[in-house]
C-alpha cells in the first residue's frame, strides 16, 4: 500500500521535485520511470506481494483461466479478495432489499429507480474528495473508520425496518448516508490495488475482482430473494452490516508498510494537482468519456427491473433475486471462459464496442419479452457484456495511471461512471413513470447504439502508464 506525500503546484518546484526522486529512487524498487512531471516526492519500501513494477503484460499474455486464479496465491490479496467478496455479497442484498422494501412503500417507478440510485450519488460530490485523501494519509486507518460508519448505518436501517418505521424518505436518506461511506472507501480500496499485487498481474487482479462482483451478484440477490421470502428486509440488512464488519477486521489485521515522513500539502493542492493532470491526460480522458456514456444507458435495467419483475413478471422476492442470478452467471461465465479469448485477439476499444452493442440489444429485449425463460436468457447475455465493459474500463483506468495520482485519478473515474449510472437510473425512471417501461428500455437501447458509434473516436487500448 502505498502512502505518496502531498502534491505541489504543477507549475512550482519542478526542479525540486527531481532532485527529490532522485534522492529516493535507490531506496524503492517500486518506483516508476522518473518524470519531471510527476508531483510526488518519495515511494514506499518493498511490498512482498507487489514487488515488481515491470511494464504491464501485453493483453492475452496473462488472460487464461489458470493465470487469472494463480494470482490468487498472493496472500495479502488473496485475504481481501475473499473478504471483498463477502462484503459485497452482502451489498447486494443491501440493495435488493432496499429496493423490494420501496416496491412496498410506494409503487412509484421513480422512487424505486432513485433508492437503485441513492447509494451512488454521494459519489458524485465526495469520491475525488476521498480520492485526494487516499494519496495522502493512512488509507488502512482511514479504511477501518469508514467501515464503522457504513456498520452503524445499516445497523439503523435493519432497526428501522424491524421496527416498522421506515418510510420511502427515511429509506432514500439512509441509503444515501450508506453511499457517503462507499465514496469514501472505494478510492482507498481500488489505489490499494497496484500496492498489493505486481503490475504484470493487475489485469488478473482486476479480473478477479469484476468477477467477485459477479459471484456477489449471482449469490447475493439469491440469499436475499430467500431470506427476505423467510424473515423479511431486516436481517438482510444485518448480514451486511456483517460484511462490513469482516471487511473492517481484514484491514485491521494488516499492518501495511510502515509510514514516511509526508509533506504538509494541503487538501486543495492534491485536488488541484490532480484535477490538472486529468486535462492533460488524454487516455484517461477517453476512460471517463466512453465510461460514463456506456454505463448512462446501462443503467436503465438494473434501476427499473425490481419493478418490471413484481408488476410485469409477477414474481416475488424469490423470483427476483432468480433474475438477478441470470446476469451474475452470464458474468461469471464470460469472466472465466470469454473474456480472456477475446482478450488475446482484439483490442479492449473493440471488445467494448461490441459488447454495448449486445447491451443495446439486451435493453430492447428486456422490453419487450415476457416469457420468464426467455427473458432470464436476455439477463444472461446482458451480464455477460456488462462484465467484458466494467473489466475493460476498470483495466484501463488502472493501466495508464501514475502511482503518484492513483487515487486521485480513480476516484474520478468513479465520479464520471457513477455520475452516468445515477442520472441514467433518474431520467429511465423519469420516463417509465410518465410514459411506460418497455418504451423506457427502447430509449435507452436506442441511445445505447448511438453512443456507442459517437464515442468510437476515444480510445481506450493502452498498457502504458500516461505521465501528463
Amino acid at each position: 500500500m502505498q502512502f505518496p506525500n502531498g502534491t505541489l503546484s504543477l507549475g512550482q518546484h519542478h526542479k525540486r521535485m527531481d532532485n527529490l526522486m532522485s534522492s529516493e529512487i535507490g531506496r524503492s524498487r517500486l518506483i516508476d520511470r522518473p518524470s519531471h512531471r510527476r508531483l510526488c516526492a518519495g515511494m514506499p519500501p518493498p511490498n512482498p506481494d507487489s514487488a515488481s513494477a515491470s511494464p504491464a503484460d501485453p493483453p492475452g499474455q496473462r488472460q487464461s483461466i489458470f493465470a487469472v486464479w494463480g494470482t490468487l496465491r498472493l496472500q495479502t490479496f488473496r485475504v481481501f479478495w475473499i473478504a471483498g467478496l463477502f462484503s459485497l455479497i452482502g451489498t447486494w442484498m443491501q440493495g435488493i432489499g432496499s429496493a423490494w422494501l420501496m416496491t412496498d412503500l410506494s409503487d412509484s417507478p421513480l422512487l424505486v429507480a432513485l433508492v437503485q440510485s441513492a447509494q451512488m450519488i454521494p459519489s458524485l460530490f465526495l469520491a475525488f474528495i476521498a480520492g485526494s485523501l487516499a494519496d495522502m494519509i493512512d488509507r488502512r486507518r482511514y479504511m477501518i473508520i469508514v467501515s464503522w460508519w457504513m456498520i452503524l448505518v445499516t445497523l439503523v436501517m435493519a432497526a428501522l425496518t424491524q421496527l416498522g418505521l421506515v418510510t420511502p424518505t427515511s429509506l432514500i436518506v439512509l441509503t444515501l448516508l450508506l453511499g457517503v461511506g462507499g465514496a469514501c472507501l472505494m478510492p482507498a480500496m481500488s489505489a490499494t490495488l497496484q500496492d498489493i499485487v505486481p503490475r504484470s498481474e493487475v489485469v488478473n487482479a482486476v479480473t478477479l475482482n469484476s468477477l467477485s462482483m459477479n459471484i456477489s451478484r449471482l449469490v447475493g440477490p439469491a440469499l436475499a430473494g430467500l431470506l427476505i421470502g423467510w424473515a423479511g428486509v431486516a436481517p438482510a440488512f444485518i448480514v451486511n452490516a456483517l460484511s462490513y464488519f469482516a471487511f473492517m477486521w481484514v484491514v485491521y489485521r494488516w499492518e501495511g508498510p510502515p509510514l514516511r515522513p509526508q509533506q504538509k500539502q494541503s487538501l486543495w493542492s492534491n485536488m488541484t494537482a490532480g484535477i490538472m493532470y486529468v486535462r492533460r491526460a488524454k487516455r484517461f480522458q477517453a476512460v471517463l468519456v466512453r465510461g460514463s456514456v456506456h454505463f448512462f444507458c446501462a443503467s436503465a435495467l438494473m434501476a427499473l427491473l425490481p419493478l418490471l419483475a413484481r408488476e410485469e413478471l409477477g414474481v416475488g422476492p424469490e423470483g427476483f433475486g432468480t433474475l438477478m442470478g441470470a446476469i451474475g452467471v452470464g458474468a461469471i461465465v464470460t469472466a472465466l471462459f470469454i473474456a480472456p479469448a477475446l482478450n488475446t485477439r482484439f483490442s479492449r476499444d473493440s471488445i467494448v464496442f461490441w459488447a454495448s452493442l449486445m447491451i443495446a440489444a439486451s435493453l430492447y429485449g428486456v422490453g419487450t419479452v415476457r416469457d420468464p425463460l426467455l427473458f432470464a436468457c436476455v439477463l444472461f447475455f446482458y451480464g455477460g457484456a456488462w462484465m467484458i465493459c466494467m473489466l475493460s474500463f476498470q483495466v484501463a483506468a488502472q493501466m495508464v495511471l501514475p502511482s503518484w495520482v492513483r487515487g486521485r485519478g480513480l476516484s474520478m473515474s468513479m465520479m464520471s461512471f457513477t455520475g452516468g449510472m445515477v442520472g441514467g437510473g433518474i431520467l429511465w425512471g423519469a420516463v417509465a413513470n410518465f410514459t411506460s417501461m418497455e418504451l423506457a428500455f427502447d430509449a435507452a437501447a436506442a441511445a445505447m447504439a448511438v453512443g456507442t458509434f459517437a464515442t468510437m473516436q476515444y480510445k481506450i487500448s493502452s498498457n502504458e502508464t500516461e505521465d501528463a
